[in-house]
């Protein structure tokens, strides 16, 4: 007889007494659809002793009521006193997905109150708690556990009695299942069995919680500018689509500092703002002494916003702004140079992008004396035709207007229309040959002024156009072959490029300053960087690139190119690698064998002395054992009036390494070997440790640079991260500037 088979004649003599057991008499009255759901009940073998007021389930039996489930050897409900009594590999499945395991439980008739003894209970994120006894009450809501030990991580397979990288032990643990949370009473936080913190309260989510407001983990430590530092963070959970942080900082020679983070989701978009502000003095250095710069306020605000208008135009804005050149650096906030902020609306459609911008300009460099610009507006069109619908080729068309001003200089604007064409002829040779032209028109408004000027006089205009017909035509033929599973191949590429010789047409400029030849740019028809300053006259670029393919993804390529042009090119003003006739050479080699290797070498050699102009390395290799990592740049600029040259030459080299499969370890260093460079500027090293639960690191830095208020130097500081608690970092130790972290919605209280 089947087990279904017997369920079911069982169920047909005792299942009423069961349910109305199961309800109690004195919801004997209560209709159809009131009171509590019933009990639903299998199992092999169902009893009811009337006498003594008993219904005994045995052999896999399985109770289910209002979301829970029990499962145990034996369940036994006296109707007396509507008291059910399992027994036996009991398990109890939550209706949020805790599994609760004991050896006996008692139960009252709807699952929600009762004691059990010997509990171990399994979280929904994999986190077990263990304690003598618990008790459930108020209809359910409190678990209480008795002598209980938390922890998160997984125990030893090899001996599950051996303590766990971290763990909890209290003398009283509560899960509230309606506030979701996780509370500790007298509670330790032991790490492998040794005790290390005490706490007589402690509460965190419990798993199901993704976000919860409260109180992040402060940060201590102190610091050669700040001085002893303590800073903390609450955050806010406003609503689904809003959050919020408040940040305090309290330093030794700053004071208070308040900030904080906004952040909103729209149905068509997302804001987030950002700042910071304490009232402080400000120092600088001044022939080797410290003085008082000033005492006033100082901030920064970062905000980003985008908003979809429909599906082919968005809007959107990012400031990034700051009291002085110091503060973002002194705090941790930002290490960048050059602040950016824009205001704009684009559009994408079919092959087409619209942009309309305006920007704003920060410079937190100290050396550079510069006034940076306002950029009000900036409009730029680009629109691509379908292959083939004029003349067999594709249609494009460019379009731009930048107007540029500054409060003390010149002011720009400029109007751009840049029409082109291009077709590509593919022959049964295997030559391939493409003939584009374009026709460049600029249109140039330049107010020069002068501190004379400035101090009253009407500025000078410098109105100028400018209209440059290009053409190109160019020629690959691409060679291959298979060597075993390899497949090489080499293609010759040739181009011509012709424009008329134009004179200057004294304009500004201001976007094609930084002039270089490289593999990267050297077919191309204009080789500035911007359109401020083109490309006129003749000549021909040469090279050949070659690789060779392998079947499993691995790859190695070479290229090397040089252009010649028909007569002198003085369009760059000065020396770059093109004013000769013949130009640099410039190559790539590229090295990817495998997930293993990867090197990548770029370089320019001067196209008459051969002298090294330009080189570039980024190598990674290794093994998850132990990999080495470098980033090489050297470039040097001969000066036309000192006959030497002016060298920019840094190096980052590091390693990486799996020590085994918990711990890593990681270094790096930084130099600069410019002309009068600094040597080493940084260095520093990351000891982890990381398991399911548990990331420990063991970070130390070291920095030679100093910068107006800020002091170089060495700290050291040790980060904890437990999961489901959150992060706790070490007072730092040393004298170097304080980094200030991010945050995280699981919050501990």
């Amino acid at each position: 007889m089947t087990r279904r088979l017997r369920l079911a004649l069982a169920t047909a003599t005792a299942a009423c007494a069961l349910l109305t057991a199961a309800y109690g008499p004195a919801r004997a009255q209560e209709t159809p659809g009131e009171g509590r759901e019933p009990a639903v009940i299998n199992a092999d073998q169902l009893t009811f002793d009337d006498g003594l007021g008993l219904v005994i389930a045995t052999g896999n039996v399985e109770l289910s009521q209002g979301g829970r489930l029990l499962i145990a050897d034996t369940v036994t409900y006296n109707q007396k006193t509507n008291v059910a009594t399992a027994s036996g590999n009991v398990r109890m499945v939550e209706p949020n997905g805790d599994i609760v395991f004991a050896e006996y439980v008692e139960l009252t008739d709807d699952l929600r109150r009762g004691f059990v003894d010997r509990v171990r209970i399994l979280l929904t994120d994999n986190s077990r708690v263990a304690g003598a006894s618990a008790e459930r009450t108020d209809g359910g809501r409190f678990m209480r556990i008795n002598r209980a030990v938390y922890s998160p991580c997984n125990l030893c397979p090899d001996d599950p009695t051996r303590a766990p990288v971290w763990q909890i032990r209290s003398a009283r643990i509560t899960h509230d299942q309606e506030a979701k949370d996780i509370v500790h009473r007298d509670a330790q936080l032991e790490i492998l069995g040794v005790p290390i913190l005490y706490t007589p309260f402690l509460s965190h989510p419990d798993p199901t919680v993704e976000r919860r407001s409260g109180f992040l983990a402060p940060t201590l430590g102190t610091d050669s500018n700040l001085g002893s530092i303590a800073r903390s963070y609450y955050y806010f959970d406003i609503a689904p689509q809003t959050d919020a942080t408040l940040e305090t900082t309290w330093s030794e020679r700053d004071g208070l500092l308040l900030g904080g983070e906004l952040r909103q989701r729209f149905e068509s978009g997302a804001v987030t703002l950002e700042g910071s502000v304490v009232r402080a003095e400000r120092k600088e250095t001044e022939n080797g002494r410290e003085i008082t710069k000033d005492t006033s306020l100082r901030y920064h605000l970062f905000g980003t916003g985008v908003y979809n208008l429909n599906d082919v135009w968005r809007t959107g804005f990012s400031v990034n702004r700051t009291s002085d050149n110091t503060y973002l650096r002194r705090y941790g906030y930002s290490y960048e140079d050059i602040l950016t902020s824009r205001l704009y609306t684009e559009g994408f459609w079919g092959r087409s992008y619209a942009a309309f911008n305006a920007y704003g300009f920060q410079d937190l460099r100290a050396a550079n004396a510069e006034e940076e610009p306002t950029i009000l507006p900036e409009a730029y069109l680009s629109w691509l035709g379908q292959p083939g619908d004029i003349l067999g080729g594709r249609a494009s068309f460019e379009g731009g207007i930048v107007s540029l001003s500054r409060a003390k200089g010149s002011d720009y604007r400029r109007i751009s229309l840049v029409p082109g064409w291009e077709r590509t002829w593919y022959a049964s040779s295997g030559l391939v040959t493409t003939v584009s032209t374009l026709a460049r028109g600029d249109f140039f408004f330049t107010e020069q002024q002068s501190d004379l000027l400035r101090a009253g006089a009407t500025g000078r205009d410098e109105d100028a156009a400018r209209l440059l017909p290009v053409g190109q035509i160019s020629l690959r033929y691409p060679l291959v072959g298979q060597i075993g599973s390899v497949q090489p191949v080499v293609e010759p590429i040739v181009s011509f490029t012709a424009a008329p010789r134009i004179g200057d047409v004294r304009s500004s400029n201001e976007d094609s300053r930084i002039n270089e030849i490289t593999d990267r740019n050297l077919f191309r028809y204009n080789r500035f960087t911007g359109v401020d300053r083109v490309e006129t006259g003749q000549r021909v670029t040469y090279g050949v690139q070659a690789g060779l393919y392998g079947e499993r993804g691995g790859y190695t390529g070479v290229f090397l190119g040089q252009s010649y042009g028909f007569d002198e090119n003085d369009d760059f003003g000065r020396p770059t690698g093109v004013n000769e006739q013949r130009s640099d050479y410039v190559g790539r080699l590229t090295v990817r064998p495998g997930s293993n290797v990867s090197l990548e070498y770029a370089a320019s050699l001067d196209g008459d002395t051969q002298a090294m102009r330009r080189q570039e390395l980024f190598a990674s290799a290794g093994v998850e054992a132990f990999t080495l990592n470098t980033t090489y740049l050297y470039r040097t600029e001969p000066s036309a009036n000192v006959g030497n040259a002016l060298r920019d030459e840094y190096l980052v080299a590091g390693f990486s390494s799996r020590l085994t499969d918990n711990w890593s370890i990681g270094a790096s260093r930084a130099f600069d070997f410019s002309s009068g460079g600094r040597g080493v500027l940084s260095t520093s090293g990351v000891l982890t440790y990381a398991d399911e639960c548990l990331v420990l690191q063991f970070v130390a830095l070291d920095s030679n640079i100093q910068r107006s208020d800020l002091s170089a130097g060495t700290s050291f500081f040790v980060r904890f991260v437990f999961r489901g608690l959150g992060e706790i970092t070490s007072p730092r130790v040393g004298s170097s500037s304080l980094g200030l972290g991010g945050t995280n919605a699981q919050t501990t209280r």
